[in-house]
């Protein structure tokens, strides 16, 4: 047997012992026994409402991660969050946590963005989120080479947004003098929004320029617009910029103590405008990464296989079962519900009722496991495996009932 595997198997064996759950509510074991396998579960992560509330940590969240520290189950942190490298990310969450953990289990909304390099890295880029430079920055550390904020525009063409009597100050600070080609013109050729956009009004304005405009230059306009003999009436015919987004998000969980917008909310607001302004229901030309995305569930295991093999010796155990766990039904639950692996791993979901998700309510995408927090939903998970029932999952009514039987407390690993 594994070490990792006896290691697991002597927690869980322990804790059953001392609470053993009802034979009725455990589903019937798989035909392996569980000291034959030679694989291994592993986690991906959600941050805000999951682990961390704002800038606090939630009850259990340090103790979840330990653990799994301890016992050598792999994981990673698959956030729709992002606005810092991955270094400086974790190196706070790490912080909050009092836990040591690595950039490398750190996959943020928009870490696929790396894979745009080779297209857009020597090309004009606008960034939008984050204040300052600091998105300018993220996207430098990428390896993108001509970078763009909205302040730039706005301190080279002042007058692009008329209702600036709050932000104007801000932007001529925050703001850099933009290079213009020999005619006296600036082409943009790709838009990424890495975070919540803050001055929505002046990036709205100025999405929705570009997004008519001959070709991406600034201050034109496109002579094909409403061009009905042509696709989408000429609309996105141009070579305006593409858009990519990293969050799909409407809301996230803050201090707050309802939910707040996020960077979907923003995208739909610019849905609206392009609805009103060229009676088209969809936006040409723009592509959505982080979850629930395909993509964003692609790199997340990829990191997730890449980690394992790191941390853990040449007879690494292979991954068979993941654990998606998030309070978001929309973007966690949706995306491991949905995500098929080209490497054959089954990926379940566990929502928790410590962040968007409010308890009591049903959710708009069913999860495996529904739990309070992620403490339960990592002991569960070890429950589930260790007594060999990851193939026939708990029931949500079961799940609900047992939960408070199914938690190994921190100070129970130190025995």
């Amino acid at each position: 047997m594994h070490s990792q595997h006896r290691l697991m198997l002597e927690r869980a064996q322990s804790y059953q012992l001392s609470r053993p759950m009802i034979p009725s509510r455990v589903p019937s074991p798989t035909s392996l026994p569980v000291d034959e396998r030679t694989g291994t579960i592993a986690f991906a992560f959600d941050i805000d409402g999951v682990l961390v509330r704002s800038k606090d940590p939630l009850p259990g969240a340090t103790e979840a991660i330990s653990m799994l520290q301890k016992l050598g189950v792999p994981f990673i942190f698959l956030t729709n969050g992002g606005g810092k490298t991955e270094e400086d990310h974790v190196t706070l969450l790490a912080k909050r946590l009092e836990l040591e953990l690595s950039a490398e289990q750190f996959v943020q909304a928009h870490t696929p963005f790396r894979d745009l390099i080779p297209q857009l890295q020597h090309k004009n880029v606008l960034v939008l989120g984050g204040t300052y430079d600091s998105m300018r920055l993220v996207a430098e550390d990428y390896g993108f080479k001509h970078v763009y904020t909205t302040s730039d525009i706005y301190r080279s063409f002042p007058n692009i947004y008329p209702f600036d009597e709050l932000t104007s100050e801000y932007h001529k600070s925050a703001g850099r003098e933009v290079e213009l080609d020999s005619a006296g013109m600036l082409q943009i050729s790709a838009i990424l929004i890495w975070s919540s956009p803050r001055d929505w009004g002046t990036d709205l304005q100025f999405m929705l320029d570009l997004l008519l405009s001959h070709q991406g230059f600034v201050n034109t306009i496109s002579s094909l617009n409403g061009n009905k003999s042509l696709p989408n009436n000429g609309y996105g015919q141009d070579g305006q910029p593409s858009i990519y987004w990293c969050n799909p998000d409407l809301t996230w969980a803050t201090s707050h103590p309802l939910p707040r917008v996020a960077q979907g909310s923003f995208r739909a607001a610019l849905q609206g405008i392009w609805l009103s302004q060229t009676g088209l229901d969809h936006i040409p030309n723009e592509t959505t990464v982080g979850k629930p995305t395909k993509a964003t569930y692609l790199y997340g295991e990829k990191t997730l296989v890449a980690y394992n093999n790191k941390v853990n010796d040449e007879d690494t155990p292979q991954i068979e079962i993941v654990y998606m766990v998030g309070d978001n039904p929309a973007s966690d639950i949706q995306g491991a519900n949905s995500f098929v692996s080209p490497r054959g791993f089954e990926w379940k979901s566990i929502l928790v009722e410590s962040g968007v998700h409010v308890a009591g309510t049903s959710p708009a995408h069913s999860p495996t496991h529904i739990v309070a927090d992620v403490l339960e939903a990592v002991n569960l998970a070890i429950a589930e495996w260790t007594t060999g029932n990851c193939q026939n999952s708990l029931s949500k009514s079961s799940t609900l009932v047992d939960l408070t039987e199914l938690t190994i407390k921190e100070e129970e690993l130190e025995k």
